[in-house]
């Protein structure tokens, strides 16, 4: 059995006092993709009083400005209270953005797994317009490569961009609300037929809507590609090791001792800390909320069986609290 982390009811003095500089989760930790979390604007606050570094790695497709945009926009966190953000959706732009042009001088052809609605407008644009000479085609047998940016439909033009789901010719059904892989598996399997590689611009797999509900993210695309038909993936974001490292550098903290990432996923937030040797704090209301939480607090016993059972050492968290508030 890994050792107990310490199970607090938020972020006690020592944990603030302990550490320099911490890594934040964006969704399930200060926000639900509507609002903020409850706690989460004035721990804010009470960090950056503290003269604490903070820095957002999120499994975002969205950029590193734009994430910073919203944060500071439409979920009103205090202007400038972050250091640097880095995105997986960012760090997928700079590869594509820096990778060498095809011999033939013609545009790379991108399958683009993208999302709909008015909101997706802006967001994929920009995707898009940062991934350097491209094409987009919704056609699997053109396709150079595939790109999971979202979960709601295959992109068929920069027209497109906008339109629901239920406007597209190539929708992914009920992907994203039921993970249910009837629409997608045709596209994967005319891909995998061709050896294409595929990358992930998100590889989350799953969040809790403001809703209260499960949407399936662009990372379940992947896990299908490889575990079904036996295809390439390159992942960018968490729990990857060089992106936590990048924040590290971008906020000049030296000791791994000082650092401490702020998470709710055991898979991508703790797995990723432990992996870069740095402490975390686990926040239980987020997606484990149904295994570890009772009556609204972290439960010793829940969070002991959900670590042993998701992966023992590996996900094991230094400390847990409930939401990311100040106790």
């Amino acid at each position: 059995m890994p050792p107990t982390p310490t199970i607090t009811s938020g972020l006690t003095p020592s944990i603030v006092s302990r550490y320099s500089a911490f890594i934040l989760d964006q969704y399930g930790v200060l926000h639900d993709g509507a609002k903020p979390l409850p706690g989460a604007v004035d721990a804010i606050k009470h960090l950056k009083a503290a003269n604490k570094k903070l820095a957002i790695l999120s499994n975002t497709s969205a950029s590193s400005d734009s994430c910073l945009d919203r944060l500071y926009g439409k979920l009103g966190f205090p202007q400038a209270s972050f250091d640097v953000a880095i995105t997986s959706g960012g760090e997928c732009s700079k590869y594509f953005s820096s990778r060498p042009a095809k011999q033939d001088g013609t545009p790379t052809k991108v399958m683009l797994f993208t999302w709909s609605g008015e909101e997706a407008t802006i967001k994929t644009t920009q995707f898009i317009d940062s991934l350097g000479n491209i094409e987009i085609t919704s056609d699997p047998d053109a396709a150079d490569v595939a790109i999971s940016h979202g979960s709601d439909v295959v992109l068929e033009s920069i027209e497109k961009l906008g339109k629901s789901t239920a406007d597209s010719k190539f929708d992914l059904g009920k992907l994203r609300t039921e993970c249910t892989y009837e629409c997608l598996d045709p596209y994967l399997k005319a891909l995998s037929d061709r050896k294409v590689p595929m990358f992930s611009a998100n590889p989350d797999l799953k969040v809790v809507t403001p809703s209260n509900e499960i949407s399936y993210m662009p990372g379940v695309i992947c896990k299908r590609y490889e575990s079904e038909f036996n295809g390439e993936v390159t992942y960018f974001g968490k729990p990857h090791r060089e992106h936590f490292l990048a924040c590290k550098t971008a906020l000049s903290i030296d000791s791994d001792d000082l650092i401490c990432h702020v998470g709710d996923s055991l898979h991508h937030d703790i797995l990723g800390a432990n992996a870069a040797g740095i402490s975390s704090v686990f926040v239980g209301s987020g997606i484990h909320r149904d295994e570890c939480m009772k009556d609204g607090e972290v439960d010793e016993a829940m969070v002991m069986a959900m670590i042993e059972k998701e992966g023992g050492d590996s996900v094991n968290p230094t400390h847990c609290v409930p939401l990311f508030k100040i106790a």
